[in-house]
């Protein structure tokens, strides 16, 4: 249905705007005077606009006064347009430019960016100057109510299927219009008319849900106090500006038990009145992904997303209202309306839509111009904006072309505004490699976009040689991405394929595909398993697969493949677990199928990061186990900065509670990895004072075992806590003998975290936060052990997942060692018929650790039994004993070496990266299995000697 012309009022633009032609764009609008702050009136100012350009001419001398930005000879359709330059018929010649690109064949753009979830209601909401910033307010449907009450049922089919797997759904009541009055709808503590939201499931049966929590906010001398209990939910906004000392919102919140699949239909059902006047009043309902507290929200501690300027002749100011995300002075001016407006035309055909963008294009070019001296709109408010800015109005301009109602004024307004900023993106600088290759991706679509401005083929030439380069500078040599951030990372290598795309479709080559190789394979293997990013630094966590088919599409890159597909097509990739040693970043994978366990251990650094130096991020049996928290918002909410800024919110090891230093020494120290398992070890200096080491043992199929020894300078008392991070529905609970905690998933796979010596831990369930995107998050539980005192001090913890419709279970003893004061091992039992002992050196052992009936002189050995069979797992040493006996022996050192043997079936495997098959005995491992028929050195069967009781078959080298 069109929205009726009457729907927004079209904000009054002055003269320089579009040069001489503006008045075309608000007809009988009364002549205005102003004073620019270069103190040039605005007549003088938009003929000066208009000189520079479309040039000016002097035809007694036959030559230009004034070099325009357009080049006249790009098309013979310009040529009319130069012929009214040279009269200085300026009219004319915006006349003639609009009418070539109208003509003009059709362009393939770059996609334009939208920073929401898009509903077509959104339209005429954009239309009249309401904007939401972010993916945490999502718009679902506009209700209406009179003097009397009365249900007004809102259809929220949207937000109940998008949300009805975790529970919980939040709703947000604003006005609809700015108007001096006031919606009251009953709360859920009303004596009648509650809130109901009404679930019609898929079988067609029906479900009613009664709110958990409601309350309103609102501004001015109230914005402090909360009105959770209060019978009426009360929702108002009025006169000019983003919101007043009056406006009101409301917010309710579900538990939505029993939907099992997407629903048939939801509606949203509140019975009230407008209590002001006898008009009708309209309330637009969004979705919120924010959980709230009724009895704490206030206007003071919302971070609101959603702000109205409907009815302000001035509209949108393009500058974040006061209280608001930092964030939305700056994604407000990138136009990011305008893509999800001009695809809404080009299907409806409508005017009036088209008519609205225009006018908050203009609107927008009118107020920013006023902003900067020197680029005007063409650069504000910052680089990074206007690089968005651009695909935004590229991709906007394309379709509008053609359209009666963008006007002469509107066109020559647009266009001049692209060519300054392509005058200032060619010129601007950034540290940050996500910026510059944004501004030079802009700079590259105006360039062949519009081969009509004259600085066109320089700016193609500047753009194609900085993106070439801009990859190998922006990573590390090992090929990870130089900002500490999952979400950056992918964006980069999402815009670079679609710049090598876009191009190649315009006879164009972008070269430096090889440095996006690197990247599409570093972040294939940080990637969980089932194809989800893990959320690492500003970023949340989102499926990254579709980014990895096109990647392979390009690359023709078969490894990349298999990992977009879990599989289904392509070719494994030649290795599961890898460490990126400068990246600092290390990843033990059990493989590359959706169910292998996954462990990710970073020391990582740089733009958008975290101080969460050796936390680790847990995947196995389909799901997050320990996730990255999130980020939330870039605000100053409190929620955001203890996401953001905390160590506390990380899993790792915070000290004397202070946030880590993100520019410390830090590096891998050990790494190595087989078939059968995995060791990686980091230290890093993030908290002045006191090193900490993390060691992380991984035993495939899917367990592992995290030692963290904290050495302090000093001999102060300091205070540890070891922290480990859970989702929202993980519902933990501790053991009050053994302290480990055990998850509790309604569905799907749990976690049990074991730690050694009960005794000396303090175990605490606290309360966290958990942002899987920004601008959502809610509330979660996360785990701290605590240990204080002075000198060093050590946490050896088991993490066992198991699979759904098992319980894991695991008791972990500490046990003495002897042979060296800095190694400590465990006892750990699974059931009555598996168990294991683990020891590791914490430093590098002058000889043989006694621990228990075992000894062994390396770094790490996990010496694991069943029923039926062994498993040694040795790391940097040369014997294992049991009793004095010898049970394995090596002339050098083992790196990795995993022994498992099945006396039952007489065989006994050996899995090592640095093994080669061989019987001679001076260089082969000794291996105790007098009894051992079959032999495999790294799967595949090999031939054996025997010396004893000893078998040789496999040497190091």
């Amino acid at each position: 249905m069109p929205i009726p012309r009457t729907s927004f009022r079209r904000r009054t633009v002055l003269g320089a705007i579009g040069g001489t032609t503006a008045a075309l764009l608000t007809p009988n609008a009364p002549a205005q005077a102003q004073t620019s702050p270069s103190s040039v009136a605005p007549g003088a100012a938009a003929a000066d606009q208009d000189r520079a350009f479309f040039g000016a001419w002097d035809a007694i001398a036959g030559s230009w006064t004034t070099v325009g930005r357009l080049n006249y000879a790009a098309a013979p359709t310009l040529a009319p347009v130069e012929e009214a330059v040279k009269t200085g018929d300026y009219p004319a010649a915006g006349q003639r430019l609009a009418e070539h690109f109208a003509k003009r064949e059709a362009r393939a753009t770059l996609p334009f960016l939208y920073n929401g979830t898009f509903r077509p209601g959104l339209v005429p909401l954009f239309i009249d100057h309401i904007w939401t910033l972010g993916t945490g307010e999502i718009y679902q449907d506009v209700v209406t109510v009179g003097a009397q009450d009365s249900v007004a049922e809102a259809d929220v089919t949207d937000a109940v299927t998008r949300s009805f797997a975790t529970g919980d759904l939040i709703f947000f009541l604003m006005a609809r219009n700015k108007e001096p009055s006031t919606a009251v709808f009953h709360s859920r503590t009303a004596g009648s008319g509650a809130p109901v939201l009404e679930v019609t499931r898929a079988d067609g049966t029906t479900v009613s849900f009664s709110p958990t929590a409601d309350t309103y906010i609102k501004a001015g001398a109230d914005a402090s106090h909360n009105f959770g209990s209060d019978p009426g939910l009360q929702v108002r906004d009025e006169g000019t500006g983003a919101f007043t000392d009056e406006t009101r919102k409301a917010y309710l919140a579900f538990r939505v038990e029993g939907i099992t699949e997407a629903p048939k239909s939801a509606v949203l059902k509140l019975t009230g009145r407008n209590a002001t006047t006898n008009e009708a009043k309209k309330v637009i309902v969004f979705q919120s992904v924010e959980t709230f507290g009724e009895t704490t929200r206030t206007w003071a501690n919302t971070v609101q997303n959603t702000f109205s300027w409907q009815g302000d002749p001035g509209g949108f100011t393009w500058k974040g209202p006061a209280g608001s995300d930092p964030e939305y002075s700056y994604q407000l001016p990138r136009c990011y309306f305008a893509g999800p407006m001009a695809d809404a035309y080009r299907s409806s055909g409508d005017e009036t839509i088209a008519a609205g963008l225009v006018d908050l294009l203009t609107d927008f070019v009118h107020d920013a111009d006023g902003y900067d001296s020197t680029y005007g709109a063409g650069a504000f408010p910052r680089s990074l904006d206007t690089a968005n800015r651009i695909l935004n109005l590229v991709y906007a301009y394309e379709i509008l072309r053609t359209s009666p109602s963008l006007t002469v004024a509107a066109s020559t307004a647009i266009l001049r505004t692209l060519e300054k900023s392509g005058q200032y993106l060619a010129v601007a600088t950034s540290p940050t490699p996500n910026w510059m290759q944004a501004q030079k991706q802009a700079l590259a679509e105006i360039a062949i976009h519009f081969p009509e401005f004259a600085a066109s083929p320089g700016w193609l030439t500047d753009a194609g040689d900085f993106l070439t380069n801009q990859l190998s500078q922006a990573l590390y040599l090992d090929g990870g991405y130089a900002e500490a951030s999952d979400g950056y990372a992918t964006g980069v290598a999402g815009t670079f394929v679609g710049l090598v795309n876009y191009f190649a479709a315009n006879g164009h080559q972008l070269g430096g595909t090889k440095d996006l190789g690197r990247l599409a394979h570093f972040l294939a293997d940080e990637n969980f398993p089932g194809g989800w990013g893990p959320g690492y630094g500003d970023s949340g966590s989102a499926d990254r697969r579709p980014l990895l088919a096109t990647l392979a599409d390009a690359l023709d890159d078969e490894e990349l493949r298999y990992v977009a597909t879990d599989g289904q097509k392509g070719t494994e990739p030649g290795h599961a677990s890898v460490l990126y040693p400068d990246t600092r970043v290390a990843v033990l994978r059990s493989g590359w199928r959706p169910d292998a366990s996954y462990l990710r251990i970073n020391a990582d650094r740089g733009p958008h990061s975290h101080p969460d130096e050796l936390a680790v991020t847990v995947h196995a049996h389909g799901r997050q186990l320990l996730p990255n928290m999130g980020a939330f918002t870039y605000s100053n909410d409190p929620r955001s900065n203890w996401l953001r800024t905390t160590t506390e919110s990380h899993t790792t090891v915070e000290i004397d509670g202070k946030a880590q230093t993100s520019d410390s020494a830090a590096t891998f120290d050990l790494f190595a990895t087989n078939a059968v398992f995995d060791v990686a070890r980091a230290w890093s200096d993030a908290t002045a004072g006191v090193r900490h080491t993390r060691s992380v043992l991984s035993v495939h199929p899917g367990m592992w075992i995290v030692s963290d020894r904290l050495d302090p300078a000093d001999t102060a008392s300091h205070t540890y806590r070891q922290n480990w991070h859970l989702l929202p529905d993980a519902h933990p609970a501790v053991d009050a003998t053994t302290k480990s905690t055990a998850t509790a998933f309604p569905q799907g796979a749990n976690l049990l975290i074991a730690p050694a010596r009960p005794e000396k831990l303090t175990a605490q369930i606290r309360d966290g936060y958990y942002s899987p995107a920004f601008y959502n998050i809610t509330d979660t539980k996360y785990v701290t052990y605590t240990r204080q005192g002075p000198g060093p001090t050590v946490f050896d913890t088991l993490l066992l997942p198991a699979p759904e419709g098992t319980e894991p279970q695991a008791t972990v003893e500490h046990m003495p060692v002897a042979g060296a004061s800095d190694a400590t091992a465990l006892a750990i039992t699974f059931d009555t018929h598996r168990s294991a002992t683990y020891c590791i050196a914490h430093a590098a052992p002058r000889g043989a650790l006694q621990f228990g009936r075992y000894g062994f002189d390396g770094t790490l050995a996990y010496l694991g039994q069943d029923r039926q069979r062994k498993t040694w797992l040795l790391q940097g040493g040369r014997q294992l004993t049991y009793k004095g006996e010898v049970l394995v022996s090596s002339p050098t050192p083992m790196t990795d070496v995993a022994v498992l043997l099945d006396p039952r079936a007489a065989t006994v495997a050996i899995t090592g990266s640095q093994l080669t098959a061989t019987t001679d005995h001076h260089e082969a491992i000794r291996i105790h299995a007098p009894w051992a028929r079959t032999v495999t050195v790294n799967d595949r069967k090999a031939p054996f000697a025997r010396r004893g009781d000893a078998i040789l078959a496999a040497a190091i080298g």
